[in-house]
């Protein structure tokens, strides 16, 4: 893919050359993923012999896609994200499919690593079940009893035998899903591509999601996504304005809303991990909520500044929360539960429990000091609080901006004076 970038780079300096070669590398994205190993001169090769004879068929195929994108522009984008992005990618998936078969069909040169059955066909079931016949079919679930914390946080005290029978348990039952979908011919069957099959089991028990965590764990993530928030924040302003600003309430490097927002959508919907779109949709609430009330209780406990403002953005609510950052915040949820979470659990459980109990401990007693004192003396300044209000003469919406830029800001009736004048 590298390869090719270049290769439309330069001819894209003779414009003509640019367009014409877009539709001839069209087809190598796709005969990559269907030969992960082939060279690249060997794919941009096949894909140009691919699509000979079929470039302005391509054109107008790309063509029947600007009302969609006009329609995404008027949305803000979120019409392609849900549904344009995943209707362009699946036509252009299906074309591939005419495009191979062609090919295949002419015997063009070659066509014979277009050789991955099984993207087009359903695998004989005698012949699934001799490939999917091993030991994780037949291996049984040990028995296991949850107690109340277990069943309804998914948090255990600390991690034992019991744990690894739990979550050994929730892998096999992922994992037969998984398979009886395979065997019944609706999902591509993994084991038969034409590459040897990676350690698929290692890896996918590794970052098992349904699983429980104990106490220390939770602890140590809600510091490190507190501080994975504190260093996004910092980013953006030294960024943006070229200046390094302490964001958040309290002194220290961590912004407590991020680790108490990812802790809450790990544990308050531990039961709805098995539903990736429901988890992101309660995602979103949970975010929000935790949000806009934590806005709201820092005006009120802190005469009325206020640590961020989304007045102006799109579909704000009382620009305490706003559509954007509740997406993000959702997406970001997402990945804490599926990944993150997941991968710094595993890291965690290398840890002595002795360093990991010292660990929670001194990062506690730092934090409840940092929360006594900043309850009293709260970060504040230049672009931590400082926002400016202005209002429209001949309008009653209000609009905000920070000025920690240290940038003049004229105000509505500033400029409405000027135009006037």
């Amino acid at each position: 893919m590298l390869l090719k970038s270049v290769y439309q780079t330069l001819w894209d300096m003779t414009i003509i050359g640019g367009v014409i070669k877009h539709y001839s590398y069209f087809a190598v994205p796709y005969v990559v993923a269907e030969n992960p190993d082939i060279s690249p001169k060997k794919a941009i090769t096949l894909s140009r012999k691919m699509m000979y004879g079929h470039k302005w068929e391509c054109f107008k195929l790309e063509f029947s896609f600007v009302g969609w994108y006009l329609l995404s522009l008027i949305s803000f984008g979120i019409l392609e994200v849900f549904f344009v992005k995943p209707y362009e990618e699946m036509t252009y998936g299906e074309y591939y499919a005419y495009l191979r078969k062609e090919a295949i069909d002419k015997n063009v040169e070659g066509s014979e690593l277009l050789n991955d059955t099984y993207l087009f066909e359903k695998a004989d079931p005698q012949l699934l079940r001799e490939v999917y016949n091993d030991k994780i079919i037949i291996e049984e679930e040990q028995e296991y009893k949850e107690n109340l914390l277990e069943r309804i946080l998914g948090v255990v005290p600390f991690y034992g035998k019991k744990e690894e029978i739990y979550r050994r348990n929730m892998f096999l039952r992922t994992k037969k899903a998984e398979i009886d979908v395979i065997l019944e011919g609706k999902a591509y069957p993994r084991r038969l591509f034409t590459m040897k099959e990676s350690k698929e089991h290692e890896k996918n028990e590794y970052l098992q999601p349904l699983r429980h965590y104990s106490i220390t764990s939770v602890i140590l993530m809600f510091f490190t996504f507190s501080m994975v928030g504190w260093l996004w924040e910092v980013s953006l302003h030294l960024i943006s304005d070229g200046e390094f600003v302490n964001r958040g309430v309290l002194q220290g490097p961590w912004l407590p809303i991020y680790g108490s927002g990812g802790i809450l959508i790990l544990l308050l919907l531990y039961h709805f991990r098995r539903k990736p779109w429901l988890e992101f949709i309660l995602a979103v609430i949970l975010a929000g909520t935790v949000e806009y009330y934590t806005s709201l209780y820092l005006e009120m406990t802190h005469n009325g500044q206020k640590w961020w403002d989304y007045t102006g953005y799109f579909l704000n609510l009382n620009g305490r929360v706003c559509a954007e950052g509740l997406f993000v915040f959702g997406l970001g949820g997402m990945a804490i539960v599926y990944f993150l979470a997941p991968l710094l659990d595993n890291l965690i459980r290398k840890i002595p429990f002795k360093i990991l109990v010292a660990a929670c401990a001194c990062l506690l007693v730092l934090y409840t000091a940092d929360q006594i004192y900043s309850s009293k003396h709260p970060n504040t300044g230049k672009g931590i609080t400082d926002y400016a209000y202005v209002r429209d003469t001949n309008d009653s919406s209000l609009f905000s901006t920070s000025l920690y830029s240290g940038k003049c800001i004229y105000t509505l009736e500033t400029v409405s004076m000027a135009r006037n004048n």
